[in-house]
């Protein structure tokens, strides 16, 4: 044992390969690298999301489509939820490396990749202050590849650029706070990412930035370490940087934003679980070892090694300890008392604890042995938890066959479904899932045997090969949940069907997720059943339809049972359909999973190319295949 503890104890020597690694630019190189790795797993081939991704992307097309930066509209309603930081992001992103008429979902996805960078390296850079270099590399390191951070780094809306922002101000407050001299560049960059974070989504980055202050503050008894960030011009650029837009959107909307953000989206949250996103106090912490992997695997030792720091002489080690401790705490008691619970809401605070579990690496000497083991566990929870949950989605989403397809196939509407699972896609899933193994298992096995550098850099990879096995396997290849680029790809004929190109031809559909929007365009009509006939009865142009048979039960009964015709109630929708000179159908099949329901989609196209024979929609003669 001497010489296991003289082997821990020699890591924050000068000569050891954690040093080697944390010193000078490529340490900020290889930070930023894992950040973005992490962030652009299946940025590529990820569909759309329903519902908060696709709603923010559809809101930045419709304002490069108009020109408008100030309003921010889903199709024709106000979206008056949060500011619009993101959407000028977006818009910046689409238009320097796509358009909006393209509808790529990875350009809108670009600024919360740069948002991953950015709170990867703002991490670094704060924690050199606080627990040291090579600490703070580990804590990085890590907290760049967390599950929670490169999920979110993938994901075209706030809260990656948010956390980005948040932990910038907080690593500048700490160099206000341990740097020896911290001159006008620091308050700068506080009030900036203040300014920032709150035109990205509101109050968030002051409230962690407010109950940092006040609790150290409070235990402390002191404020003179603020004064590097108590600048009289500060406030005024935060104020100039939100002030213009808030202004301007007030002035548009007669003061309805800000009546909306509040009322209509706060304040929901504070008083009750919005959205059916509900949880008891311990939500948080009873995710934390999925989300937070592979961080995890330090995490215990870290929180011991805080603790120690407090009751320890250095009253450097300690003021650190409390810094960590006002960051992550607070903040994190209050999402947990609040009603409104989704895993997001702490990620602001993930670089405090990501601090914590590189401090613990470093100094693993100093952990009991229960604080071992006790992160081996929670390693091990969340490797197994994702060893079966990435087969599953597979399994279950990876082909998109249903009773319902089959009779409307039988019906006489084309394709949309596949009844077997692609060889290709099953060995790249489990491929992956076989790398992702491996490395949680060498992690462990060299936290075990030999720890240090080596253990960092398998949970590092751990956790790449997690983004890799997850967003780039299992959830690309879940084929059933991609509906709206089924619709897409059947619209992509309409040329051929109609005469008009797809961009022309105007879409109608009771599918009213956001993703069917986005992957068709502003102009799509979205409602109900009973609105999409009444809006294709009106038109003398060619149309496409599309129809949610889950949310009809008749309508489901009269495609899919040629039976119910005999119907007397059924005749009038039979009869509907015949006046709509219907040309040729196709369906989607799959998954809604925004509703947790199987989803069979009807699609339709109407007043086709004059050569186009009309088809009674359940004439069992099969119509003309656009592809021959």
């Amino acid at each position: 044992m001497p010489r296991v503890a003289d082997r821990l104890g020699s890591m924050k020597s000068g000569g050891n390969a954690l040093t080697d690694l944390a010193r000078g630019i490529r340490a900020w190189w290889i930070i930023g690298l894992l950040a973005a790795l992490s962030a652009m797993a299946g940025i590529f081939t990820l569909p759309p999301i329903d519902r908060d991704e696709s709603r923010y992307a559809q809101a930045t097309a419709q304002m490069l489509e108009t020109g408008n930066y100030i309003e921010i509209n889903y199709l024709d309603e106000p979206r008056n939820k949060k500011p619009v930081g993101i959407h000028w992001l977006q818009a910046a992103a689409v238009a320097i490396v796509s358009d909006a008429d393209d509808r790529q979902i990875w350009a809108y996805r670009l600024p919360s990749v740069l948002g991953t960078i950015l709170a990867a390296l703002a991490c670094f850079w704060g924690g050199q202050r606080l627990v040291g270099r090579e600490a703070a590399f580990a804590g990085a390191a890590l907290f760049a590849t967390t599950v929670l951070l490169g999920v979110e780094g993938g994901i075209a809306k706030t809260d990656a650029m948010l956390v980005g922002c948040t932990t910038l101000a907080m690593a500048a407050l700490a160099n206000a706070r341990g740097g020896t001299s911290p001159g006008w560049r620091t308050g700068l960059l506080f009030w900036a990412s203040l300014g920032a974070g709150i035109l990205i989504k509101g109050p968030v980055t002051p409230m962690v930035v407010g109950l940092t202050v006040a609790a150290l503050v409070i235990w402390e008894r002191r404020i003179a370490w603020l004064k590097p960030v108590l600048v009289w011009w500060g406030p005024l650029l935060a104020i100039l940087i939100v002030a213009p837009w808030l202004v301007s959107i007030q002035i548009a909307t007669d003061g309805g934003f800000l009546r909306d953000a509040l009322g209509d989206d706060l304040a929901p949250k504070l008083v009750s679980a919005d959205e059916r996103h509900g949880g008891l106090p311990g939500y948080h912490l009873l995710v934390l070892p999925l989300v937070f992997f592979p961080a995890t695997l330090f995490l215990i030792p870290g929180a011991g090694r805080v603790v120690a720091a407090l009751r320890e002489g250095d009253d450097r080690l300690a003021g650190a300890a409390r810094f960590l401790i006002a960051w992550a705490v607070p903040t994190w008691l209050l999402f947990e008392i609040l009603p409104t619970k989704l895993p997001h809401y702490v990620l602001p605070v993930y670089p405090a604890l990501a601090l914590a579990a590189g401090w613990g690496l470093v100094e693993l000497a100093k952990a009991t042995r229960w604080q071992r083991w006790a992160s081996w566990g929670l390693f091990a929870i969340g490797a197994a938890v994702f060893a079966i949950f990435l087969p599953y989605v597979f399994i279950t989403y990876g082909a998109n066959a249903s009773w319902d397809a089959i009779r409307l196939a039988g019906s006489g509407f084309e394709g949309g479904f596949q009844l077997g699972f692609d060889l290709g896609s099953i060995a790249r899933v489990f491929a992956g899932l076989a790398l992702f193994l491996a490395l949680a298992m060498a992690a462990l096995v060299s936290d075990r045997l030999r720890p240090g550098v080596l253990a960092l850099t398998f949970a590092v990879l751990s956790g790449l090969g997690w983004h890799v096995a997850a967003r780039s396997g299992a959830f690309a290849e879940a084929y059933a949940v991609r509906l709206a680029d089924q619709v897409r790809a059947a619209r992509v004929y309409s040329d051929v069907i109609t005469g008009l190109t797809p961009d022309e031809i105007v879409t109608a559909s009771s599918f009213t997720e956001p993703s069917i929007a986005f992957s068709l365009g502003t102009d799509t009509r979205l409602g109900t059943t009973e609105e999409v006939l009444t809006f294709a009865e009106g038109r003398d142009e060619p149309t496409m339809l599309v129809l949610d048979l889950s949310r009809d039960a008749e309508l489901r009964r009269y495609l899919t049972d040629p039976a119910a015709l005999a119907g007397s109630d059924i005749q009038p929708l039979a009869e509907r359909f015949a006046a709509l000179r219907i040309c040729n159908r196709t369906l989607a099949a799959g998954t809604n999973y925004a509703r947790g329901t199987d989803t069979v989609l009807a699609i339709a196209f109407t007043h086709c190319a004059p050569d186009e024979i009309p088809l009674n929609p359940l004439d069992n003669e099969a119509p003309n295949d656009p592809q021959d």
